[in-house]
């Protein structure tokens, strides 16, 4: 395949610009050790995925090629004074995310992975909206409305594998695994308690059958709820560098 030969070419251009780096004097001592291992890393990383390609994406490779070669023809006084040295850092950082995302493009069992985290964080969410609707509780359902914005654009952003659908994520997921633990809580809690489901009965006007299936309905879908996010939060932070 040919991905694996630019892949190698791209991590040599990064290895060769290692001793440019190391002749910068506009850089801070910091700041070159900081871009240094950035390249480092990134060599290696595209140097262990040329061994390990299953899919050919020329375009892809070659775009990480052109990347290293624009690095390296940077990195010197004149052309970091010319480009800025912001813009410098930032070229060295892309190209390190580059090479830490780049096996989803090249191994599609790696994509396949992300890809059930991604159902897992769908279903999850679905099943936490479903149980706002069913738990007949006014606070729930509000906070389900207020979350519905950043949920739906981080599901949308995900399956772009777009960094901002991580963000997103990420803080939207603590209150519904919260709101779940509650109503796992609460459903094992009346369940097993007498008075309340007569009380609900009494304001619900169902039959005692009608409450305890509707109870244990509850606790399952909670229970199913905090799973799925449970296993999103894990799968997300492991799969985190696919995200741009």
């Amino acid at each position: 395949m040919k991905s694996k030969g630019i892949l190698l070419d791209t991590a040599e251009v990064l290895e060769s610009t290692l001793d440019r780096i190391d002749r910068l004097t506009i850089l801070t001592g910091k700041e070159k050790e900081r871009v240094k291992a950035m390249v480092k890393e990134a060599a290696e990383n595209f140097r262990r995925l040329a061994e390990d390609v299953e899919k050919d994406n020329e375009e892809l490779a070659e775009f990480f090629y052109k990347k290293a070669k624009e690095l390296k023809l940077m990195s010197t006084d004149k052309n970091i004074e010319k480009e800025g040295k912001k813009e410098y850092l930032k070229l060295a950082d892309r190209i390190l995310l580059y090479s830490r995302s780049a096996e989803y493009d090249f191994k599609p069992e790696k994509l396949a992975e992300l890809k059930k985290v991604y159902r897992k964080y769908l279903f999850g969410m679905t099943a936490f909206f479903m149980l706002t609707g069913f738990y007949l509780n006014q606070f729930l359902a509000i906070t389900a409305l207020i979350l519905a914005i950043p949920i739906i654009l981080s599901i949308l952003s995900l399956q772009r594998r777009g960094y901002l659908g991580l963000l997103l994520a990420y803080s939207a997921i603590p209150i519904p695994i919260i709101m779940g633990a509650i109503a796992l809580r609460s459903s094992i809690y009346n369940l097993i308690t007498p008075e309340r489901i007569t009380q609900i009965m009494s304001e619900t006007r169902w039959s005692a059958g009608t409450v305890k299936a509707y109870l244990i309905f509850l606790m399952l879908l909670a229970a199913v709820e905090l799973y799925l996010l449970g296993s999103a939060v894990v799968g997300l932070y492991k799969h985190r560098h696919a995200f741009l």
